[in-house]
């Protein structure tokens, strides 16, 4: 019983420390979810692309799931545009987010293997806490748990606010990389009485390359060495991960800097994409409740060719985009 106690009240102080709310949802599948790490890559496989992804981290007792789903296209000779939605529910529902974006992007030819994009994502999201999910301190007696209602004063129940980020992104043949700034509105979250919080900036930087390692039956191999580093606040995650296929097949190993292992495979099957992963949590306070699963679902397709498309996309679909899961 003393250790239910101890994991309600720690429960109930992470949650009320506003800043661990202010955390923007996770996937260990970056390139799965292309608009989600980068609004400048909206549209820039050259088909219409719709995508799915489920994460699952923790236990029953203390769960928490992210879905995404979103769909972009190309728009003319050298943009996109793409509609994103993302559900966060953390500590089984104590609080939940749902996020709604629409986004712009535009590609400038910097020569004939290379290209520079730039995006804008605009949006807003409603975040939601159940009070009554919450154990205080004073609803505790030691000898029969949970016995009385709690004299709390509780805040907003309900928070919307509009959210803008920006990317951008260079590619070429064998080298991609690029950057992402989330909130720069800077929203503002009041749930505890006369307090707010603001949430902070979030910037993410991806950097990756290709080698070929060997050709087979008319089949490319490659091996690309990833980096990602995300910032948001006081918090920072360094991740390093290598891939390893083709076109149609793909493992990868990620490790993110005393946290987690994570590996990943993945597999494209005529017009759809399949990915999987598992972390595998490897830091000090690393817990069965900090592994997760995550698997998501793509699929790619260009319009009948009785649809005359003026100004038809120019671009070639980058080969991350092809390869990484």
């Amino acid at each position: 019983m003393k250790n239910l106690y101890s994991f309600l009240i720690s429960a109930t102080l992470s949650l009320l420390s506003l800043n661990g709310l202010a955390q923007d949802a996770h996937f260990s599948q970056f390139y799965s979810s292309p608009v989600y790490l980068n609004p400048s890559l909206v549209g820039m496989s050259g088909q219409y692309r719709a995508v799915a992804a489920h994460r699952a981290q923790g236990t029953d007792a203390q769960g928490f799931t992210t879905s995404l789903f979103s769909f972009d296209a190309p728009l003319g000779s050298n943009s996109g545009w793409g509609v994103q939605m993302i559900n966060d529910n953390q500590m089984n529902g104590v609080v939940n987010t749902t996020s709604y974006a629409a986004t712009l992007g535009h590609r400038i030819d910097i020569s004939k293997e290379s290209k520079l994009g730039i995006g804008v994502q605009v949006g807003f999201y409603q975040k939601t806490m159940d009070w009554s999910k919450l154990t205080f301190e004073d609803q505790l007696d030691q000898r029969n748990g949970v016995v009385t209602n709690t004299q709390e004063r509780f805040g907003n129940n309900n928070i919307t606010q509009p959210d803008i980020n920006i990317g951008m992104v260079y590619s070429s043949n064998n080298i991609f990389g690029g950057v992402k700034v989330s909130h720069i509105n800077k929203p503002r979250e009041n749930f505890a009485i006369d307090s707010e919080t603001i949430i902070p900036l979030k910037t993410t930087l991806h950097l990756g390359g290709f080698l070929p390692i060997a050709n087979y039956r008319r089949q490319d191999f490659v091996i690309s060495p990833n980096v990602i580093y995300e910032r948001q606040g006081n918090f920072d995650y360094l991740h390093l991960g290598v891939y390893v296929g083709s076109e149609i097949w793909t493992v990868g190993l990620w490790h993110r800097v005393n946290d987690a292992i994570i590996a990943s495979v993945g597999a494209n099957v005529s017009n759809f994409r399949f990915g999987y992963s598992y972390d595998v949590a490897i830091s000090d306070h690393a817990a069965q409740a900090n592994n997760a699963h995550e698997v998501s679902l793509g699929y790619q397709f260009s319009l009948p060719s009785r649809y005359k498309i003026k100004n038809k996309y120019k671009g070639k679909c980058p080969k991350f985009q092809k390869y990484l899961f």
